[in-house]
């Protein structure tokens, strides 16, 4: 006879990036030890790996995680935290400017995700010209890691070459996947200062999980 199992409870969450309603469980002791694993490894790829594995296997459903944004892995893993170790989050800081220890406790409900009005994936550059952008994924994480040992300018080019869906005109769209780096890359050039800033203000504008608070110290 098989040893009893044991029931796990499942809650629903709204993913920030398209506000499609999930199932998910919280993650037990198995996906806490990928975890730890994957921590004490140090390896960028490993803890990656791990990340994936654990929201596959607590998320019901139809998602794709490789194609996720970074933000809706942030906010998920959240919550799995939450309901697995409870949404109470106690924190300590060192004060800049006598040392001593700050110590913060604050609930996960009370993080959101940060929005910025205006922020738009479509991004007008000239009357009949535009891109639109993908907001950064697991995926490309990993490929700009891999490249960590570039200057700023080639990430910061390969980030956004990476992050635009299609180019598109009065009369046709030009998909990311049809065409290759160099063909992307010379079109970024072509760009003026004004419009390559405007796809800039794309990635400053994203929404960010992000909770502000104010430490006093005693």
């Amino acid at each position: 006879m098989g040893l009893p199992q044991i029931a796990v409870p499942s809650y629903s969450l709204i993913l920030p990036s398209s506000e499609k309603e999930v199932k998910y469980r919280p993650f037990l002791v198995k996906e806490e030890k990928l975890l730890l694993i994957a921590m004490e490894s140090e390896d960028e790829k490993q803890i990656v790996n791990a990340t994936k594995d654990v929201i596959r296997n607590c998320v019901f459903g139809d998602i794709d995680v490789d194609e996720m944004p970074i933000f809706d892995i942030e906010y998920i893993f959240l919550w799995l935290r939450g309901k697995a170790k409870g949404e109470k989050i106690d924190l300590k800081y060192n004060c800049p400017d006598c040392k001593a220890d700050i110590t913060l406790s604050f609930n996960i409900e009370d993080i959101k995700i940060n929005r910025v009005e205006n922020h738009n994936k479509k991004i007008q550059l000239t009357d009949d010209l535009g891109v639109m952008m993908k907001y950064p994924n697991m995926t490309l994480q990993s490929r700009i890691e891999s490249s960590k040992d570039e200057n700023h300018i080639d990430q910061l080019f390969k980030t956004i070459r990476f992050c635009i869906d299609y180019i598109y005109d009065d009369e046709k769209i030009y998909t990311n996947k049809d065409h290759t780096d160099d063909e992307m890359t010379e079109f970024l050039e072509s760009l003026t200062d004004e419009q390559f800033q405007k796809i800039s203000e794309f990635f400053e504008s994203s929404p960010k999980l992000q909770h502000k608070t104010k430490l006093v110290c005693k």
